[in-house]
């Protein structure tokens, strides 16, 4: 694309009205007029037949803009209801108690009318640029302050070129033409490098500033914030997107530069007097020379200069000054608009439990080139060792139930163990193994550098668990609160079961930390919505690309943090992905970077899974009526090798009479996927993939295949050998004869595109957040429904209605219990 990247004096302009554009913003506020008199003749959601909408052209033909009457009537109306359709989505309006998170997707009000309108007014055959938005914007503030202070500056230009590209779609196909070859604004995917366009900074003024004069100090600060926030943007995006916030830290350059005039204090001094693992804390700094460039990292330990720094091997190499990288970073002037005219500040952050310390430091420089100024007073949790962000999974036998939880002690000063029990009898005391790991076990950078933090003790148990303790060697104990857990349903259990599945959902931070690269967007809102339905939810399953931590430890902390409602109530049960083992020369089937030098260490010790070999990610397991087949997509699942006999017996094991569901799950897209980065390698999903596991998913009659990585939702028809093999869409019955395919990889990460390809077996696509919910009411009876993590609605669904007798292809009296096929 011509326009991928503004500079930042583009910006500038792009912020001042263009007098020459008069003329087009008269013709938008034209077809805003119409499509308002549209919309409150037909409301949304409403059919408007075609002689409805001629009747009402000839009533309202005086007042319509000069452009629209010399079109075909045809073309109007599809214009017309365009605008309706886009209006018609549902609004996400904020619950009760989440006042304070961030809004994930639009809301469709009036606000967004002039939009639509304009786009429909417009006469091109290429999506809109960013400066083209950028100078609408300007001549229309009312419109834009609205936006702005809803929407962040990434996600609203995203959906405007979203919609103008469906638009452009549906101009193209009236006229019978092939979809436009011109490069298409993309997200960027972990696949491929593409150009980016980057939002314009938006004037997100908070509603005592909105109408402040251009030139008052507030202003130009906020202005100026924007500014800074869009540069950072602007480099994530050059580097392809989706980079680890504090990877932009350029920590190893970090030099001292101490100014006693510089003060910097953090409080309260202890937390968690309550027994709390989180709690929000103020920073307040003075700075007599202050600067955009400020920025406050957040270090644990506290204590992080070159005297905690790893020895240099090489003589002729310098130490650093600094070796540690912060878990987290705000700019001074984040929500203090004044900062750099009176040079005082006051943030506010959320603090978690992490073992340690935490003090505050004060750079200016920037990130690329970071000046440590001073260092705040250090501040401590009552107890950094207690017990921890439990995660409950599937043991190896469908009657056991694991507990892993973190801690602060060793097994030389405590002994881990949880007591267990039915809810108000007698309880059991069982003992806990403890599992660490230590630098040398990292397999490169930043894992074993910067990126590095003492990870604690990781403690299992098997069977089931109720609250978790440590009793030290003088005889005293230290327990966590209370939690609370449903036992698994024996295999062929008759009982109503509820499964969800999502991949690559990463972490993001309540407080606003480390913002700015819009790493993982939708992260939080899909976790809350798990946990505001989590009374309905039996079993997780999270296949892949967990923490996106990609080395830098503390982020493992930030997740399990995150989500510990959801793992310490339910079984949370993980597949490996690429963020978590790729590492070159360490035995991964791809020879990339994306672990960030973890190369599987990190999963394999906070996350448990019942595999015969916890450095291989591949495992069976049983949860009533289902069955589970969860690969690894990070080691060879080709014929011959290992995992592909593990697959095959996996599948073949599966005892249709009781457990007629038969789920197949992995982290690439070893199926189907019509996502731009697969159509470009011509292979609509992992090169080799269904190729060598397709007749396995066949030959054993697989329900339904999940993956992640491709950050969209799909799903396909049932299908073998790029055919569908059913004509339904909602509703399947009788015997099996294909597989369903669904990626569901947008657990929170930046969104993937589709390519321009659509594919006769893809039934329904969605570039947005979600997860897949999976109910099985009985032996013969299945329901799957795609939620969407901005509002929990279901937006596609379907029903599988089968007797197993249907399953394995045999009559009443000759049934064996698994598939004939073995």
């Amino acid at each position: 694309m011509a326009n991928s990247v503004q500079t930042l004096e583009e910006e500038h302009k792009a912020l001042i009205p263009n007098p020459n554009n008069s003329y087009n913003n008269d013709q938008s506020q034209e077809w805003v007029t119409m499509a308002r008199s549209w919309l409150s003749t037909f409301p949304v959601g409403r059919t408007v037949t075609m002689s409805e909408f001629e009747g009402w052209f000839r009533s309202n033909h005086a007042s319509l803009p000069e452009d629209v009457k010399s079109m075909p009537q045809s073309e109007i109306y599809q214009r017309l209801m365009s605008i309706q359709s886009c209006m018609g989505h549902p609004d996400q309006e904020k619950e009760g108690n989440q006042v304070d998170l961030p809004q994930a997707r639009f809301q469709r009000t009036d606000q967004w009318i002039p939009v639509y309108s304009w786009l429909e007014s417009l006469d091109k055959d290429e999506v809109v640029k960013s400066k083209d938005i950028a100078d609408w914007l300007s001549d229309n503030p009312n419109v834009r302050e609205q936006l702005c202070s809803r929407h962040s500056r990434y996600h609203l230009m995203h959906y405007i070129k979203k919609c103008h590209l469906k638009i452009l779609k549906r101009k193209e196909k009236k006229k019978g033409l092939p979809h436009s070859d011109k490069a298409t604004p993309l997200k960027v995917h972990k696949n491929v490098v593409s150009k980016q366009s980057v939002p314009v900074p938006c004037n997100s003024l908070s509603n005592s500033l909105r109408n402040l004069p251009k030139d008052d100090d507030a202003y130009l600060a906020k202005r100026n914030e924007a500014f800074r926030k869009y540069e950072i943007t602007v480099e994530a995006h050059r580097h392809g997107g989706g980079e680890q916030p504090l990877s932009k830290i350029a920590i190893h350059k970090a030099i001292y530069a101490f100014n006693d005039a510089v003060s910097i204090r953090a409080y309260p001094l202890v937390l968690g007097t309550q027994g709390e693992d989180t709690q929000w804390i103020t920073v307040e700094l003075e700075c007599p020379q202050p600067s955009e460039e400020d920025w406050i990292g957040v270090f644990s330990p506290a204590t992080f200069y070159s005297s905690t720094c790893p020895p240099v091997d090489d003589p002729r190499q310098q130490a650093p000054f600094i070796c540690s990288a912060p878990i987290k970073y705000k700019f001074a002037n984040d929500s203090n608009f004044n900062y750099t005219k009176i040079g005082k500040s006051s943030l506010k952050f959320g603090l978690i439990n992490q073992r340690a310390d935490f003090s505050f430091a004060l750079f200016s420089g920037r990130l690329s080139n970071p000046k440590l100024m001073a260092v705040s007073n250090v501040i401590n949790f009552a107890n950094p060792k207690a017990p921890l962000y439990p995660r409950l999974s599937q043991g190896k036998s469908w009657n056991g139930m694991t507990v892993t939880w973190t801690s602060g002690y060793n097994i030389i000063e405590a002994v881990p163990f949880v007591e267990w029990g039915l809810k108000g009898e007698i309880q059991t005391q069982s003992p806990a193994g403890t599992l660490t790991f230590h630098r040398n076990s990292m397999c490169g950078p930043p894992a074993r550098t910067v990126g590095w933090r003492d990870p604690g003790c990781d403690d299992d148990l098997f069977r089931y668990t109720y609250k978790l303790g440590h009793r030290l060697y003088n005889g005293s104990y230290i327990w966590s609160k209370i939690y609370s857990f449903k036992s698994s349903p024996y295999p062929g259990q008759d009982s109503l079961q509820r499964v969800v599945i999502f991949g690559d959902m990463g972490k993001a931070e309540r407080d606003g930390s480390n913002e700015y690269s819009n790493y993982q967007p939708g992260s939080l809102n899909t976790t809350d919505q798990l946990i505001k339905d989590l009374n309905h939810i039996d079993i997780v399953f999270h296949i892949g690309d967990l923490s996106y931590a990609n080395g830098y430890i503390s982020q493992w902390d930030q997740f399990t943090a995150q989500v510990e409602p959801i793992a310490s109530t339910v079984p949370y049960m993980i597949a490996s992905g690429n963020h978590e083992r790729d590492t070159p020369g360490t035995g991964s089937f791809y020879d990339t970077d994306d672990s960030g030098g973890e190369c599987g260490v990190l999963a394999e010790t906070m996350f448990y899974v019942p595999a015969e070999n916890r450095a291989k990610f591949w495992y069976a397991t049983d949860y009533g009526m289902f069955h589970f087949c969860i690969a690894d997509t990070e080691h060879d699942w080709r014929p011959g090798s290992e995992q592909y006999r593990f697959i095959e017996n996996c599948l073949a094991s599966a005892d249709r009479q009781k457990q007629p569901w038969l789920i197949f799950a992995a982290h690439r897209v070893l199926g189907y996927s019509s996502s731009d980065w697969s159509q470009l390698q011509g292979s609509f999903g992992e090169p080799m993939g269904r190729k060598s596991l397709q007749k396995l998913w066949q030959k054993y009659k697989v329900d339904i295949a999940f993956f992640g990585h491709v950050h969209n939702y799909e799903r396909t028809c049932p299908i073998y050998q790029n055919q569908c093999v059913n004509t339904e869409t909602s509703h399947y019955s009788g015997t099996v004869n294909g597989t369903i395919h669904v990626v569901v990889g947008g657990g929170g990460s930046h969104l993937s595109e589709f390519g321009q390809v659509n594919a006769t077996w893809s039934l329904y696509k969605d570039v947005d957040y979600g997860f897949v919910k999976l109910t099985a009411f009985d032996h013969s009876s299945l329901l799957f429904e795609y939620k969407k993590s901005s509002d929990g609605n279901v937006y596609d669904s379907f029903t599988i209605s089968r007797d197993y007798r249907d399953v394995l292809a045999c009559v009443h009296d000759g049934c064996e219990a698994t598939t004939l096929a073995t």
